[in-house]
């Protein structure tokens, strides 16, 4: 039992060995290509909650209000990034 169990177990160990061995160094690809920085496209601004100071009785809870101070935008590799408005409106 222990026997079959041993030699199960080497063979699948050295079943995975060569094949991550294989897909490593053939089907793995080098890239030629420079990679080239990272580009934002600046979408929008920051929405956070703010209490209504004028009727908190209509609606319970923060109302969403644009911050006009916060830029989001979202990078070329799918990153959301936010900086300090230039333009404040």
């Amino acid at each position: 039992m222990k026997r079959k169990f041993f030699i199960t177990a080497g063979s699948v160990a050295a079943f995975v060995v060569v094949s991550s061995t294989y897909i490593h160094g053939v089907l793995a690809q080098q890239s030629t290509t420079l990679t080239t920085p990272a580009t934002t496209n600046w979408v929008g601004y920051l929405v956070v909650g703010q209490n209504d100071s004028i009727d908190s009785i209509a609606v319970d809870g923060p109302h969403p209000t644009v911050s006009r101070q916060v830029q989001i935008g979202l990078r070329s590799d799918g990153i959301v990034v936010w900086h300090q408005a230039l333009n404040t409106k």
